[in-house]
């Protein structure tokens, strides 16, 4: 603190009722930082005391400085949203500037508080909000359009085409199962995602895992033209996992990568050893010789509803249960966070034409399964 002024902060306190909540500091005429808080100290990044220096220190953007000069050049109170904040792209700020006054052996010492409420988490989730909003209404719209669609021409239909009318009612099958898909994927994420799914971890062969996946998946890899094979390294690996929530994640990385594959391609399914701590992490992959993902789609691809080029997979006609079926956006979403529920982390490398390698990783266990006790 300054110790040429002895000043009762407490003055100023009742004045902004609310304001810790906040970072918040109280700068004097010349810029020069009079009294902070813990809340400043943490948004700047320091746990030094940050008392008799000058806020341009900490502040840098230029819009910022010029809004608290040009209080105190007219002794007035404003409010102003910053984007940019001052830690670059992304980050919102509000920044509120009040004068203060405070009256010392006569003389009235003039101050101003500063507090900067940080917006960028309420930000993100309000667009987080309104995308999910929109791609669930885009989601709905079309199939409930078809079987409102395909049910008025049944009722022209039932009595003069029975052939026909049947036809119809298949098509408001599959929409249906489209519907109940995505709405039970929708649970699933938002049970994931707030905790409520309990994971039965256990230990379990990588090796395991990875074989029973295959042998699940190879019938629609045969049928599809594509080559189906595994890479095995150290197979016999005991990993902590909910077998099934992870066979449900090799499940969807095999079932994507399968329809991204021309006919004659390959899809490997596999294990290795973790590259960053061998010790304590296990790999698994899925890797084909499809089209690959553009390099401005690869940060997006585990986003709820986000969808890579439809014009990549063989076809999207919505069979249930077929490898065409439209996918809702939500299968690599919630494998990631099936693999993050179980401590590791999913990533995808891809280069354009040359196809896309899926990765994510487990804990390692030295408990033997209850199986093998």
């Amino acid at each position: 603190m300054n110790d040429k002024i002895d000043i009762d902060y407490h003055i100023f306190f009742e004045q902004l009722p609310g304001v810790f909540r906040w970072p918040f500091m109280i700068i004097d005429t010349g810029l020069v930082i009079h009294y902070f808080n813990t809340r400043a100290q943490a948004l700047f990044e320091t746990s030094a005391s940050l008392a008799g220096i000058s806020i341009e220190r900490f502040i840098t953007n230029p819009a910022i400085l010029q809004l608290i000069r040009q209080c105190i050049e007219t002794r007035s109170s404003r409010s102003e949203e910053h984007s940019g904040g001052n830690a670059g792209a992304g980050v919102e700020w509000n920044i509120t500037v009040t004068p203060l006054a405070h009256e010392k052996t006569g003389k009235m010492l003039r101050f101003f508080a500063i507090v900067i409420e940080d917006f960028t988490e309420l930000r993100r989730l309000e667009r987080a909000r309104r995308d999910f909003i929109a791609n669930i209404s885009h989601e709905l719209r079309t199939p409930l359009a078809s079987v409102r669609l395909l049910a008025e021409t049944l009722e022209d239909a039932i009595d003069t085409d029975p052939e026909q009318a049947q036809a119809f009612v298949e098509k408001i099958e599959n929409e249906v199962y489209h519907l109940t898909a995505l709405v039970t994927e929708l649970l699933d994420l938002s049970r994931i995602e707030s905790g409520q799914t309990l994971m039965n971890i256990e230990p379990v062969e990588a090796e395991l895992l990875v074989r029973e996946v295959m042998a699940r998946m190879l019938p629609q890899a045969q049928r599809h033209r594509v080559q189906l094979g595994t890479e095995i390294e150290q197979g016999k690996t005991l990993v902590a996992a909910d077998s099934k929530q992870i066979a449900r994640v090799l499940v969807n990385l095999l079932h994507n990568a399968i329809k991204f594959t021309p006919s004659g391609g390959s899809v490997i399914i596999g294990t290795r050893p973790h590259s960053g701590d061998e010790s304590k992490a296990q790999s698994f992959f899925v890797r084909d010789t499809g089209p690959g993902i553009p390099p401005e789609e690869l940060p997006r691809i585990f986003e709820r509803f986000y969808k890579v080029n439809r014009a990549r997979s063989k076809a999207d006609s919505r069979l249930p249960g077929s490898l065409e079926s439209g996918g809702s956006g939500l299968g690599l979403a919630i494998a990631r966070h099936v693999v993050e529920a179980h401590g590791g982390r999913i990533k995808a490398e891809s280069t354009p034409g040359q196809g896309s390698t899926f990765t994510f990783t487990l804990p390692v266990t030295r408990r033997i399964p209850a199986h093998q006790q």
